[in-house]
């Protein structure tokens, strides 16, 4: 953060400790004194001063005459998308009602615990910020619907970017399926991995069969994205609007590794889906005898 910090000539103790606590932060900072601001032969134009400034803090003691200094001066940072912060040691400053929004207004002990907070959220707007310029460089414009264009085009570092540019992981195509639901469709590991690194929901259902990441990794015989969602935690268990699991799944395919993974994970290889057919049942009415072994180990 670059901060510049206002004040009036004679606090020069309030001003020290408000250093200290920027230097700790390891902030950028100038300092300027409001009543010498507006003196020409110091400041040819004053507002030269607020270049390159992230953040304006004001410093008062009780001895502005009013508060037009920095009504104007919040005023024109608010307008440059600078944070302003007003910083009260003593009486608080009288500010019009029409004016009481330009700054977070804060007392000596609550400022550092501001400061640091804020650091995290400015470095991370940072990131944003960023991220969508690299993407807009890339020529992909920075909108929800080419989030969904470039998971489902399996191109990861622009996926990557997206999130780093604060787009939700969750977020759902015009079909209404989870991004993670597109990524394992399109058998997009990498994808797969960048989503529930950044929190996607691993048993998120789709909006048209719905089914569970881990149900369309089954039907599809992905056993490598089907692995990665088991790591990130997802339920072996869950059944789709038709009662299937993804035991179900890969039963009916007959894919003995993916079993062997589910019923590791606690997959009940007896529940039945809506037509009465269990994981166990195909394997039966398949004659697998793997399978059948593996969902009906001999009792010790």
């Amino acid at each position: 953060m670059n901060v510049l910090v206002f004040h009036e000539l004679d606090n020069a103790n309030y001003v020290s400790g408000i250093e200290t606590m920027l230097r700790a932060q390891k902030c950028d900072m100038r300092v300027v004194a409001v009543n010498e601001l507006f003196d020409r032969e110091k400041y040819r134009n004053p507002l030269h001063a607020f270049e390159d400034v992230s953040h304006a803090v004001f410093l008062h003691d009780g001895n502005f005459a009013d508060a037009l200094p920095f009504s104007f001066l919040s005023g024109y940072a608010l307008g440059r998308g600078m944070r302003v912060i007003l910083v009260e040691f003593s009486k608080p400053l009288e500010i019009p009602e029409n004016c009481a929004h330009l700054g977070i207004v804060l007392k000596p002990d609550e400022f550092e615990d501001y400061l640091a907070a804020e650091d995290i959220r400015y470095r991370e707007e940072e990131r944003h910020d960023r991220a969508r310029e690299t993407l807009l460089n890339r020529g992909i414009s920075v909108f929800p619907e080419n989030f969904a264009i470039i998971v489902g085009a399996g191109d990861a570092e622009s996926a990557r970017l997206f999130i780093e540019a604060g787009f939700d992981p969750d977020m759902k195509d015009s079909r209404g399926n989870p991004l993670l639901t597109v990524a394992v469709r399109a058998n997009y590991p990498e994808i797969v991995e960048i989503l529930l690194e950044a929190g996607a929901d691993v048993d998120h259902l789709s909006g048209d069969r719905g089914y569970s990441p881990l149900m369309d990794a089954a039907q599809k015989g992905d056993l490598a994205i089907l692995e990665i969602l088991l790591a990130h935690g997802a339920d072996a268990s869950i059944r789709s609007k038709d009662g299937q699991t993804a035991l179900i799944l890969a039963a009916g395919r007959g894919d003995v590794p993916q079993c062997r993974l589910l019923v590791a994970h606690g997959a009940d290889p007896n529940v039945s889906d809506k037509l009465g057919m269990s994981a166990s049942a195909y394997a039966k009415l398949f004659n697998n005898k793997e399978l059948t072994e593996l969902f009906n180990p001999p009792s010790s």
